[in-house]
């Protein structure tokens, strides 16, 4: 027995030797519940090295380590890096949750890949009534396809949703699907799209894939300039003005104004969802950032847990090299 012990250690130095082993495996032993202990294991334990400074993940560094995040009203939360997509806060990031009018990002998305004319005429049909929320033209008051975006994303209007799915020359059931296809594309893998508006309660996602859906329209103009607005005057061809204001509070407080910026951002809410709300952050000398919370208790609360997130974040990250 002993003899066979002292083999076991004499054979272990030499695999040591040959096969060193690297961090990420003994993390995987530390883990396992399967794994039971060996001459071999106990040998290279202590010998694991672990990724060098140049090795290491470029990113945020945490510069306040005592700080583990903050309490948030909001059932799921989230904090990503959108540079290196490194997760800086999360509170159940796997849960799957309705999303609300969240839902409404994929369908101007999905709408502007169509690379329509958005100065083209246009005005809400009867067959686009959605009820819900407010609507915010008449009608058959023409306007502008860039108009029936403004209200969609801007205001949240669920006809104005259904006008430019319309527009878009696709039937609802084909559009759906795209909205579905094109998540897949982005890497949303735990999404499903059943309607356009998101007055569905089956539109349901987790944080990280809308962290991800943010990422992605954060490069698409129109859609970044059509939720930077706190309210907004259209004047439709017949000469009315219609006042439209944003769902989008933090447009007004100080997360928006220097050194922060609020790149893109949209609000759902359903009594299924509770109150979401999904921004993309700038902030002067750091990097940007994607905020997600979904299931707020109230209105309130998801625009305070957005700002509390915003500022523990960059307070306890520095992105300098």
């Amino acid at each position: 027995m002993i003899m066979k012990f002292f083999s076991q250690i004499v054979l272990s130095t030499v695999l040591l030797q040959l096969f060193p082993v690297d961090a990420a495996d003994v993390q995987r032993l530390v883990e396992s519940k399967s794994v039971s202990p060996s001459a071999y294991t106990a040998l290279t334990l202590p010998f694991a090295h672990l990724p060098t400074a140049e090795a290491a993940e470029p990113g945020p560094r945490k510069i306040n380590p005592s700080s583990l995040g903050v309490e948030t009203s909001a059932a799921s939360a989230l904090v990503m890096d959108r540079k290196t997509k490194r997760l800086l806060f999360q509170k159940n990031m796997d849960t799957p949750r309705s999303i609300g009018s969240i839902t409404k990002l994929m369908t101007a998305y999905v709408f502007l890949q169509t690379k329509p004319d958005l100065q083209a005429p246009a005005s809400l049909a009867s067959e686009d009534f959605r009820a819900g929320g407010v609507q915010h033209l008449p009608f058959g008051e023409e306007v502008t396809l860039k108009d029936l975006l403004v209200a969609s994303l801007m205001s949240s209007d669920n006809s104005a949703t259904a006008a430019i799915m319309r527009l878009s020359g696709m039937n609802e059931g084909d559009f759906v699907a795209k909205m579905n296809e094109t998540a897949a594309e982005i890497g949303m893998e735990h999404t499903i799209f059943a309607d356009p508006t998101g007055l569905s309660p089956k539109n349901e996602s987790v944080v990280e894939d809308i962290a991800r859906l943010l990422d992605r329209v954060g490069d698409v103009p129109e859609i970044r300039e059509v939720t930077s607005h706190p309210s907004l005057d259209l004047v439709s061809r017949a000469g009315n003005t219609f006042h439209l204001k944003s769902t989008d509070e933090l447009l007004n407080s100080f997360v928006t104004k220097d050194p922060y910026g609020l790149v893109v951002a949209k609000t759902g809410y359903l009594p299924e969802a509770g109150y979401c709300l999904g921004s993309l952050f700038s902030k002067q000398n750091s990097g940007d950032i994607l905020v997600v919370v979904l299931g707020a208790a109230s209105n309130a609360d998801r625009f305070q847990d957005m700002k509390s997130l915003v500022v523990w974040t960059y307070n306890t990250f520095d992105w300098a090299p």
